[in-house]
């Protein structure tokens, strides 16, 4: 993998940890609520936010059910997020 094609993914990868970050800050919910809803345990919901786990496709469809989104929304978000200065 050219070191272009791992940057851009490590930066959407971070774009996106924010965005889940701040979907779930706005809806006040702790780590803990989101991860229940979304089935999961709240230390890999801080994992993924800190940018230290990338979730798999099933795993982020099942947070943005729980943030009550759709995951190409939080995905398109990343990609804007990615781009600004």
């Amino acid at each position: 993998m050219s070191g272009a094609m791992q940057n851009r993914r490590e930066d959407l990868s971070s774009a996106f940890a924010r965005v889940l970050e701040r979907h779930r800050t706005t809806k006040k919910l702790s780590r803990e609520t989101l991860a229940e809803r979304a089935g999961l345990h709240q230390t890999y919901i801080g994992l993924i936010e800190r940018g230290l786990r990338n979730p798999s496709l099933d795993a982020s469809d099942a947070i943005a059910e729980a943030l009550g989104t759709k995951l190409s929304n939080l995905v398109a978000e990343a990609e804007r997020d990615r781009n600004e200065p």
